[in-house]
């Protein structure tokens, strides 16, 4: 197994510390046992254990504490229920109330433009159910893809009828 040079090292170290990629992930990627990346990361000074990351809450800004793989999984932390509900009426939650019956037309009116599968998420960009020209529609693989697309990460649509 051939040596890592001194720009691997550096982009390991900077990807553990500052992307928070997982050991196991950074060890595949380069080919070495996840105790090998360990090593590399203890020998720079780098600290490998699992004590929560101080991160700020995203209505407030007062510090708090989560572990690596909360902040890997969510986008916004809040440090209770209060900052979480002033996040939403901030204008980043759903003021309409759901309706399964827009929900069903929406479906109908996606599925003259692709064939959709079951799993497949119709989704309301301007989260009015009721609202069903095609324009306001996008379509996502599965419910996953549908809820990190909510939470703001790039998640392109299988189907987006802004774009026809």
């Amino acid at each position: 197994m051939r040596q890592l040079t001194l720009k691997e090292k550096v982009n390991i170290i900077k990807d553990y510390t500052e992307q928070l990629t997982p050991m196991i992930t950074l060890a595949k990627q380069h080919n070495r046992s996840r105790h090998g990346i360990w090593k590399l990361l203890n020998k720079a000074g780098v600290d490998t254990s699992k004590r929560k990351i101080t991160v700020s809450c995203s209505t407030c800004g007062k510090e708090i504490k989560r572990t690596k793989a909360r902040i890997r999984r969510q986008l916004n932390h809040f440090c209770d229920y209060t900052c979480y509900f002033a996040f939403l009426e901030a204008g980043n939650g759903n003021p309409y109330i759901q309706s399964s019956q827009g929900q069903r037309i929406a479906r109908v009116k996606a599925a003259e433009y692709i064939e959709l599968k079951d799993g497949y998420i119709v989704h309301h960009e301007d989260r009015n159910t009721l609202n069903n020209m095609i324009h306001n529609l996008k379509v996502f693989r599965n419910q996953g893809d549908h809820i990190r697309y909510h939470r703001g990460f790039a998640i392109e649509p299988l189907w987006d009828g802004n774009k026809l």
